[in-house]
């Protein structure tokens, strides 16, 4: 009996062993498993939070930037409301010029319209070569004010133009080619010089025949025929185209 009973309790050790050992197997691998896991876990919490942390410094960038952006908005939206502001006030003196420059402005269109018709009557009263010196700019002048679509700056250096070339007229001799009537009925050419505006000399040295141009009371020259100025008449001409020598010449003049 003892033998017997020895025998199963050595058995039963066996089994316990054996089934202790397995059982501690068993506890290790799962051991083993749970720690991949936590390491697994260990691992993706560390990267999830690498990329939080990254995420949170490209936000705050962001916020930065977006910061940033919204005080330089603000700093041109203050600059713009400034010079509008500044542009409204120019703009507000610019008009009260206008104003004052328009009340000015009657006053010189009542002036230019003037000027502008005693321009054109004291044309006629001009010498031929200097009216057509003057051609250009008096022709521009409007013979009826009214109607004229030019500007006021305009009419004004026409005008001024045309008085400047009669005043630069009134110094200096004019030349040209005219046919003169003599006292026969003839008709001639003849060289006339005109010295100012108002007085005036003819000759056609080949046919002898000289004369004296004077201004008339209706703006219109008259013309006497003066034969014996040929030679002295002739010589000033000579005279002034540099085919003669200066020298003192003798004319008669008529002052008024």
């Amino acid at each position: 009996m003892s033998r017997v009973n020895g025998s199963v309790w050595v058995r039963l050790a066996m089994v316990v062993g054996v089934a202790g050992g397995v059982c501690a197997q068993e506890a290790r691998e799962a051991a083993r498993l749970s720690l991949e896991k936590w390491m697994e876990a260990q691992q993706v919490l560390s990267r999830e939070e690498q990329e939080w942390r990254v995420g949170r410094e490209l936000l705050q960038e962001r916020i930065d930037l977006v910061r940033r952006e919204a005080e330089a908005l603000k700093e041109r939206i203050a600059q713009t409301q400034r010079e509008k502001a500044e542009t409204a006030a120019q703009l507000a003196e610019l008009k009260a010029r206008n104003e004052v420059l328009k009340g000015g402005v009657k006053p010189l269109l009542s002036d230019i319209k003037l000027l502008e018709l005693r321009t054109l009557a004291v044309l006629p009263w001009t010498p031929e070569p200097v009216r057509m010196r003057v051609a250009p700019l008096s022709q521009r002048i409007p013979a009826n004010p009214a109607e004229t679509k030019l500007g006021l700056s305009e009419r004004y250096q026409n005008v001024i133009g045309t008085l400047n070339e009669l005043n630069k007229a009134t110094r200096e001799l004019s030349v040209s080619g005219e046919v003169r009537k003599l006292a026969d009925g003839r008709q001639v050419e003849a060289t006339v010089f005109y010295i100012g505006l108002s007085q005036a000399y003819y000759v056609n040295e080949k046919s002898g025949v000289a004369g004296i141009g004077k201004l008339g009371p209706l703006g219109t020259w008259m013309w006497e025929e003066r034969n014996e100025l040929t030679g002295p008449v002739s010589e000033v001409l000579g005279i002034y185209r540099g085919e003669r020598p200066a020298n003192y010449v003798s004319l008669p003049v008529t002052v008024k």
